[in-house]
């Protein structure tokens, strides 16, 4: 039956309204605690939805934008950051002047990651770029120019940022990442030296478009939210569109990827970016029943008993030819996968060994998911040329 009758006592009746209004009142208190955190008097018109990012949340009144970034670093749980955008030419808001504060749009920023300024240049903002972490491993040709220009600086890496250079540049933003913890270390040396510093989380999202999508999240520090708009919403129909010329295909080609590493044969795991790509360009993942978003350590055993199953080898390390391979680990000639179709995500490198798929290729996912089609479904695009992709001979 839908509706069952039982039959309640009275002493029962009064416990449950007791433990109703206890909780009610709970409630109540927590949700005022948690608007105490920020602002008692905050409203918000609209809510800007993401369609796949989950690290973070727009949200919008009158005055000021509010975007909250969420556990921003692998491994972190309940932990968010909430910065305040408000226009230069408008007042400063009274609720807000102690918390973290960005005018925009900001003219002069600092990146600490290559995927970051890939985001910045594709709004058009790559100018705004005063300096960078690691400038020896970019690969873009505006920002190589503007690097030998002295347009821009190299501020250090990691735990060796250079704070006086960054305090030279004067910058309206700092963009940082956070593998760990120590990204707390770096917004409070920087908020000391009353600079303004936002983290951009996009390496950890799980869906390929996700990544992309932390480009609005960029663009509002430019006020080009409209314009990050429109270049999203292409970047996904491509890549929706590309996906669906594999949809109906029923051979798929078997996928192995990886080289070792002191003994130890990293793989993609069956949840991650690199796999998800796999499955969407049509191949068939040798370790697609597996339910990790990290890299597997393997050793060479593991990998010879797969190795009669594979049908095309990608992402072998920094290798370019079949010799480089060997050099790694010469029992790779016994594997039967060496003498097959061998493709490598490192077609436009610099002299330093930074690699273009790590910095614009996280932006144009669809560039990398035509490539892959291209490798394990060479028909469905005839004449295509391959960009981030080379063929290891």
């Amino acid at each position: 039956m839908f509706i069952h009758y039982i039959y309640i006592s009275k002493k029962y009746w009064q416990k449950f309204f007791i433990y109703f209004f206890v909780s009610i009142i709970s409630s109540l208190i927590i949700f005022s605690c948690q608007n105490n955190t920020t602002n008692n008097n905050e409203i918000f018109e609209k809510e800007i939805p993401n369609c796949y990012a989950k690290g973070f949340s727009i949200m919008k009144n009158k005055t000021y934008t509010k975007v909250s970034v969420i556990n921003p670093w692998q491994g972190a749980q309940k932990i968010s950051f909430d910065f305040f955008l408000v226009p230069k030419n408008s007042s400063m808001p009274e609720t807000i002047k102690k918390n973290n504060v960005i005018r925009t749009p900001v003219s002069k920023i600092i990146c600490l990651s290559t995927t970051h300024a890939s985001m910045v240049n594709l709004i058009g903002e790559t100018a705004s770029i005063a300096g960078m972490a690691g400038t020896d491993y970019i690969v873009s040709p505006e920002l190589r120019k503007l690097i030998s220009e002295k347009k821009i600086k190299d501020v250090g890496y990691d735990n060796n940022l250079n704070y006086e250079i960054i305090l030279s540049l004067k910058p309206d933003l700092v963009i940082i990442y956070g593998i760990g913890s120590e990204a707390m270390q770096i917004m409070t040396k920087l908020n000391d030296l009353k600079i303004p510093s936002v983290i951009n989380a996009e390496y950890l999202e799980e869906n390929v478009l996700a990544k992309v999508e932390w480009l609005k999240f960029i663009s509002l520090f430019y006020e080009k939210e409209n314009i990050a708009e429109k270049i999203f919403l292409e970047i996904e129909n491509e890549y929706k569109q590309l996906k669906q010329k594999v949809a109906d295909i029923e051979t798929k080609p078997k996928i192995i990827n990886g080289l070792p590493w002191k003994g130890i044969w990293w793989v993609a795991g069956g949840k991650s970016y690199m796999a998800q790509l796999i499955y969407d360009a049509g191949g068939d993942y040798l370790w697609k029943e597996n339910n990790s978003r990290e890299s597997l350590p393997l050793n060479l055993e593991n990998i010879i008993m797969k190795s009669s199953e594979a049908d095309i080898w990608i992402n072998c390390g920094a290798a370019n030819s079949k010799k480089e391979i060997l050099s790694v680990d010469e029992r790779i000639a016994d594997l039967k996968f060496f003498q097959k179709d061998i493709y490598n995500n490192n077609a436009i490198q610099n002299e330093f060994g930074g690699n273009d798929f790590w910095e614009s290729g996280v932006v144009n996912p669809h560039l990398i998911l035509k490539d892959l089609i291209f490798i394990f479904h060479p028909e469905l695009l005839p004449g295509h040329k391959l960009k981030y992709y080379k063929k290891i001979l």
